[in-house]
């Protein structure tokens, strides 16, 4: 296991939709794209009170049912890796000024926003493990 140098949070909700935000000023050196929400850890902070503040700093209210969903290779530059949290908002979120605006999208939508890099693969790895206990839970 590589060290762990960043977190990233899916926020989801009761029927499994992904809330993700827009960033970014539209500009040729800060183009507007979605996302989901982390950042780097720092100091001997783990990945779960990473998430946590990322939640609260980005939201303004507190992350529920805080679940470790992946742990992902960063690119060979980076020489670390990520980790993926999940969990539920159940306040009224406050958006940071870095923010632009968030927008809760299921698996049809997914394909209607442009991403930051390796982001979109990681909320279609959510949705698809999403699926596949739906369907185990069917039989």
């Amino acid at each position: 296991m590589s060290k762990v140098i960043k977190c990233l949070v899916i926020v989801y909700d009761d029927y499994n939709n992904v809330l993700i935000a827009e960033r970014g000023k539209g500009k040729k050196d800060s183009p507007k794209l979605w996302g989901i929400f982390g950042r780097n850890l720092r100091g001997k902070e783990n990945g779960e009170t990473c998430a946590a503040k990322v939640i609260d700093k980005d939201l303004s209210c507190t992350i529920f049912d805080l679940d470790l969903f992946k742990e992902y290779p960063l690119n060979s530059e980076e020489n670390g890796s990520l980790l993926v949290y999940t969990g539920k908002v159940r306040e009224m979120l406050s958006l940071h000024k870095e923010i632009n605006k968030v927008k809760w999208i299921s698996l049809r939508e997914i394909d209607n926003y442009e991403f930051r890099e390796g982001e979109k693969e990681i909320i279609m790895d959510f949705f698809n493990s999403i699926k596949q206990l739906l369907s185990m839970d069917k039989k």
